[in-house]
């Protein structure tokens, strides 16, 4: 009884000196996602991913970095993608030793859960994102990694595939394995480049596996523009999601201000008037020679000759009546 006591006393000190705050169950856990991959490729007619232990090793470092900066704060992941040292999952793989083959890159997807979600949980919620589903489904994809680190409520899924963008290079082994890395070829996400704006500005949003010289590149500008315009520090870290501005609104030509001045009249120039004499019309010899009733000369006199004719008429017809009435007068 008392070694049954000793034994549980035991048990009960190594919790507590050793709690369950991140441990990494990489080699049953990862082979256990791994195998949900595959399934997942081959019932929709792909072929199955080779394990690849450099892989694993990368997908570790980074599910591992994950848990020890984020925690249970899920939250507050800024950017899934990026490594302690600020590397990308390309970096990571280099650095774990991966032999990549010419025309050869990687390719990282990554889940945050609760400590009790399974591997199970992180592949249905790759499947329903369209982006990590063209990640997990891609023909090219040869081999794969994986890392999972759990904690006191927080649990990390990551996975990097190895992808052949067409060399035609072996998937495990053979020549792939044996190309030094000096043959490598650099990881460069294809770019979307944004449309621009009726004000001419550009905004880019980050997808998965792109970096501030790939953006700029795509953009044909300078990664210290990207940074300015975006008001962000020499080392900032993007996040997959983000949107950056790529380039600035067009800068409106500055106008004269208009003030309201009152505008004079315009006079309008009188020309000189030179001084003329009033023509008093001189009474023409007609006019003076007008006599009464507006009669001129001739027909005046004619007129009194006519009056004077009969005033002589009517005297010699009055003598003549008075001499016949005295001659009665004498016979009587």
């Amino acid at each position: 009884m008392k070694t049954v006591r000793s034994f549980l006393f035991i048990s009960l000190v190594l919790l507590l000196i050793f709690p369950f705050s991140q441990v990494s169950s990489a080699q049953q856990s990862s082979a256990d996602l791994i195998s949900q991959i595959n399934k997942a490729r081959v019932s929709r007619g792909l072929t199955a991913l080779v394990e690849n232990n450099a892989l694993n090793t990368a997908a570790q470092i980074q599910s591992d970095h994950l848990a020890e900066k984020y925690g249970s704060d899920l939250a507050s992941v800024v950017d899934w993608h990026v490594g302690p040292n600020g590397e990308d999952d390309y970096i990571r793989a280099l650095n774990a030793g991966y032999a990549f083959g010419p025309g050869w890159t990687v390719d990282e997807i990554a889940y945050g859960g609760i400590d009790s979600s399974t591997s199970n949980d992180a592949l249905v919620w790759w499947l329903r994102s369209p982006v990590h589903t063209t990640a997990l489904l891609n023909k090219n994809n040869v081999e794969v990694g994986a890392g999972i680190t759990m904690g006191d409520g927080f649990a990390y899924y990551v996975v990097v595939f190895g992808v052949d963008l067409g060399s035609g290079a072996s998937a495990s082994g053979g020549v792939a394995s044996t190309i030094p890395t000096t043959a490598v070829t650099p990881k460069v996400a294809p770019i979307s480049v944004a449309r621009e704006n009726e004000d001419g500005s550009v905004f880019h949003t980050v997808e998965s596996g792109e970096a501030l010289w790939s953006i700029a590149i795509a953009y044909d500008i300078t990664i210290s523009q990207i940074l300015a315009l975006n008001n962000l520090k020499e080392n900032a870290i993007i996040y997959e999601g983000q949107t950056l501005q790529v380039r600035a609104a067009f800068t409106p030509t500055p106008q004269p201000t208009e003030t309201s001045t009152p505008v004079a009249p315009t006079r309008t120039p009188i020309p000189a008037q030179t001084a003329q004499a009033i023509r008093t019309p001189a009474a023409t010899a007609e006019a003076v020679n007008q006599g009464l009733l507006n009669l001129d000369n001739q027909t005046m006199g004619l007129t009194l000759i006519l009056i004077s004719g009969a005033g002589l008429v009517l005297i010699v017809i009055g003598n003549l009546a008075k001499e016949k009435a005295a001659r009665k007068q004498k016979k009587d």
